[in-house]
């Protein structure tokens, strides 16, 4: 192949990967690999609109002072992702500041941000951040975009109320998919009445083995990142002297620790929570949480004498709702590992049966037939 061709796959790849990557991050609701910021509270740095690669936290290790991350806000603009500067360190977490902001996220209230709250580290180079420029504001477009087809597609069918804009989408995901796979079908059917020799200089072919392997990375990945990426340790810091303060609750008691769960994705997933510290109680949570739901758990640490803080550990897990709920909660009790494994499994198994049912796993023609309209083969196959 020659350097142009290299050159030309490499985009292809990199396209490729920038698409799974996004994809990944709307179902996860946090940024995998790619991200943006939305407001310049970051500027000079990062303008309104520009993106970022984003580190999983995981890889890239503590944080220190100067590096930009992005963590879970509890009280910034009523909670949700924020991308700040690490300025300070302190014995409760990290002081963080946008670059264009003239005091600190905690002046304005918003507690220390332990390193559990981190999803993820912009990239640097030489101590700059590595800017995307109008990566957010090409992102933002085109969702703008789709709402708005989803919206009107769902007014003018009479089922903005059943399905709403997300269920339109997913059924206009899933008709494009069939549709493919009926093209790909017909193509194979009409191929062998064709002359061969006419079709291989009209043409090539795809090797669906090589394009189910893509597919299960690009189904796979993104999966795995919302059950992964938001599962883990979280802490909690109980303070011996607002619990003082508080009426009704003494040294060793119960405190309440009121922690929001919510699903940032576009998936439902189940999600359990357990304790993994003997000082704190939690009642069992094992819910369904739909896109965008949001859940209170109330969870009891016990309280520190004045004068001392106590912190608390749970451990939240988060599966894809693939399987009824009962069964996935049945399956986490025979350990995660299991649970994730068989969700993967099933996810596997229906794209592997899909891909048989359609194409095969054979050689697929792209020539000949194939240029051919859907609706002409449809007319052929069916008239």
């Amino acid at each position: 192949m020659t350097l142009r061709t290299y050159a030309a796959r490499a985009v292809e790849v990199a396209l490729v990967v920038a698409l799974v990557a996004l994809v990944a991050g709307a179902v996860v609701g946090q940024p995998v690999l790619l991200s943006f910021v939305e407001t310049g509270s970051m500027e000079p740095t990062l303008d309104a609109g520009d993106g970022f690669v984003a580190v999983p936290a995981v890889l890239a290790g503590p944080p220190s002072e100067g590096d930009v991350v992005v963590f879970r806000a509890q009280e910034l603009q009523g909670g949700g992702l924020t991308t700040h500067r690490i300025v300070d360190e302190t014995d409760r977490g990290y002081i963080t500041r946008g670059d264009a902001n003239p005091f600190t996220d905690q002046d304005g209230g918003e507690p220390p941000v332990t390193e559990d709250r981190i999803v993820a580290h912009a990239l640097q180079v030489g101590g700059q951040v590595v800017v995307i420029p109008y990566l957010g504001t090409a992102i933002t477009s085109v969702q703008n975009a789709m709402i708005g087809l989803q919206n009107a597609i769902a007014t003018a069918l009479g089922v903005d109320a059943l399905l709403g804009p997300q269920g339109v989408g997913l059924v206009l995901f899933g008709v494009g998919i069939a549709l493919f796979g009926l093209s790909a079908v017909l193509g194979r059917v009409e191929g062998p009445t064709r002359d061969r020799r006419r079709d291989r200089s009209r043409g090539g072919a795809l090797d669906a083995r090589r394009a189910t392997l893509l597919l299960l990375v690009v189904v796979l990945l993104p999966a795995n990142a919302a059950m992964v990426v938001p599962s883990g340790v979280h802490e909690m810091t109980v303070d011996g002297d607002t619990v003082a303060a508080a009426e009704g609750v003494d040294p060793g008691e119960q405190a309440a620790w009121e922690y929001t769960v919510r699903n940032r994705g576009f998936v439902p997933v189940v999600v359990v929570f357990e304790s993994t510290d003997p000082t704190v109680s939690i009642p069992q949570y094992r819910r369904a949480l739909g896109p965008g739901d949001t859940r209170e758990l109330s969870i009891g640490v016990a309280a520190p004498p004045p004068g001392e803080t106590r912190t608390g550990t749970v451990r939240e897990y988060r599966y894809l709702l693939v399987l009824p709920p009962a069964v996935i909660e049945a399956l986490h009790d025979g350990g995660p590992l299991l649970a994730w494994t068989t969700i993967n499994a099933v996810l596997a198994g229906a794209l592997l049966l899909l891909v048989s049912k359609t194409v095969g796993f054979g050689r697929v023609r792209t020539g000949g037939a194939s240029r051919v309209s859907l609706w002409v083969r449809l007319r052929r196959r069916f008239g």
